[in-house]
């Protein structure tokens, strides 16, 4: 540096100082509200108490007071200090500080309403707090714990962030309840079939008790979790479509190596868009992809990101995604950071992923999307309808028709009787997965536990998020001495619902930890 730069840069020093001295107080207490704003956007709460304690005293001073509470989960401190703030009118004439405090004001107001006298659990290594609305929904918590146990240590290594602090989960037994305390509406909720949302520093959920079938709760959960390393990892930078992209790819992390293959309805609709060139674009994810008008627009978002960054990842690896995420926390727009850890421009980067999209998904063949269910007021599919329409008219469908009848009049030998001989009449019965699936619990009730696994084993195939089919056969492999087979199909019904009575009876069996044993003793006698 010259020296006449060097004055000139002293100069400058010194006006710089000077303008901060003569500022007034008011001035600068804003600056310490404004850096309170800062440190929460990137959910910094410790930062944001130092900042705040910088603050005059004030109006401003207690909103933010007000809504760090939230952030730490203090919902009725929140309220105290929120509502005297809003009662003493000092707010007026500060349109948007009134705003602010009047939202979280709600805020806090729906979070007590949404929770009610909740129960608190708190992991064994304290790094997971688990709040349930309602008492029966606190039998998740040890499935909780085991679940984020791994993911935290797994995606910890993906990801290149542990938190430092508690994460908070909290478990609402109503639609209605995720609406008070998030952005979304009843209806988008009930139309994409939304179960959870990552906000103020905290996961909200669904419990799977009140799902018409249950859903996958456990992977929902560490899908949550993902949000939440990123808008850590981040700096809340992130946007709305690299954050699903990456919390579609890492959901099962806890549990496999590589994401599960998409399932074949909606690898489907995914070629089709590409084919039709009517994809989501990245741009209509925001604010929330929950807000989509459909539930297929919403899956079809998040195959299209979870696809991409997949691509990104098998090609560039681990690597990838680090300097992915290391870019946006710099500041880089999100489509420029992946064009520079893919190493080419943006766009053709996404050409090239929707040429092996396309070829990947080319034999996909079409089906019906599953979407969570809420189960308030409606009522399950009967289950002995007639399902075998697959197996068109001839004999193998009367006969499966037979059984049906026999079933639903309790003669469960003679229908299942009839079950094989539909089997036997037509190879498509034989690999049909409604009357494998009818069979197979057949023979769990009548106790024929070898004849029930094989069966049971290709209606699972079809269906391996089935809470009850996966009961049915825990216990068929269990009773036919099984035992990893058991243990690995009642894994599958604790991540999609273990509200299933019987499972817990079949897994007093298979625990080999004295105090699994003892939890899932309690739960078989309940």
């Amino acid at each position: 540096m010259s020296p006449t730069t060097l004055r000139k840069s002293i100069a400058v020093l010194g006006l710089g100082l000077a303008a901060l001295a003569l500022r007034p107080a008011a001035a600068l207490a804003d600056d310490a509200l404004g850096d309170v704003d800062v440190a929460l956007s990137r959910w910094d709460v410790t930062a944001a108490r130092r900042e705040l304690a910088e603050a005059e005293d004030g109006v401003g001073k207690q909103v933010k007071e007000g809504i760090i509470a939230i952030y730490e989960g203090r919902y009725a401190d929140a309220e105290s200090v929120l509502a005297d703030a809003v009662a003493t009118g000092s707010l007026d004439g500060s349109d948007s500080l009134a705003e602010e405090a009047r939202h979280y004001l709600a805020l806090a107001r729906g979070a007590q309403k949404a929770l009610g006298a909740a129960i608190t659990v708190t992991s064994p290594d304290g790094s997971v707090t688990a709040v349930f609305a309602h008492e029966k929904d606190a039998m998740l918590a040890p499935y909780l714990f085991d679940a984020m146990a791994t993911a935290r240590a797994v995606l910890g290594r993906e990801l290149g962030v542990v938190p430092d602090h508690a994460v908070r989960f909290e478990f609402l037994d109503d639609p209605v309840k995720l609406a008070m305390v998030t952005p979304l509406t009843v209806a988008n909720i009930r139309t994409t079939g939304t179960v959870g949302v990552t906000k103020h520093r905290r996961v909200v959920m669904i419990t799977p008790r009140v799902m018409l079938h249950g859903y996958g709760w456990l992977d929902t959960a560490v899908h949550e979790y993902v949000h939440y390393l990123l808008t850590l990892r981040t700096g809340n930078l992130a946007p709305v479509w690299l954050q699903e992209g990456l919390a579609k790819l890492y959901e099962t992390r806890w549990r496999r190596d590589e994401p599960e293959p998409l399932d074949p309805a909606l690898a489907f609709r995914l070629h089709q868009a590409i084919v039709r060139d009517d994809l989501v674009t990245l741009e209509e994810m925001y604010p929330s992809v929950a807000m989509l008008p459909s539930a297929e627009l919403a899956a079809l978002a998040y195959a299209e990101v979870e696809t991409m960054l997949g691509l990104l990842r098998e090609r560039r690896g681990a690597i990838g995604i680090t300097t992915l995420l290391d870019r946006v926390e710099a500041g880089d727009d999100a489509k420029d950071a992946l064009a520079t850890a893919w190493g080419e421009e943006f766009d053709a980067f996404h050409a090239e992923w929707k040429r092996v999209t396309k070829a990947r998904t080319a034999k996909a063949k079409d089906g019906k999307i599953d979407v969570p269910t809420f189960g308030d007021g409606e009522a399950a599919p009967a289950e002995l309808g007639d399902v075998f329409s697959a197996l068109g008219g001839g004999k193998a469908r009367q006969h499966a028709r037979l059984g049906a009848l026999l079933q639903e009049r309790k003669h469960l030998e003679a229908a299942a009787m009839q079950y094989e001989k539909a089997r036997k009449a037509d190879p498509r019965a034989r690999k049909d997965p409604a009357l494998s699936r009818r069979l197979g619990k057949l023979y769990v009730e009548l106790e024929r536990f070898a004849d029930a696994a094989p069966v049971l084993e290709i209606a699972a195939v079809d269906a391996p998020d089935d809470a009850n089919l996966a009961a049915a056969q825990t216990r068929a492999l269990l009773r036919s001495g099984d035992r990893d087979g058991a243990s690995a199909a009642a894994a599958r019904v604790l991540r999609n619902n273990p509200f299933v009575p019987t499972v817990h009876c079949d897994l007093a069996e298979i625990a080999t930890a004295p105090e699994a044993i003892a939890r899932e003793r309690a739960l078989c006698r309940r």
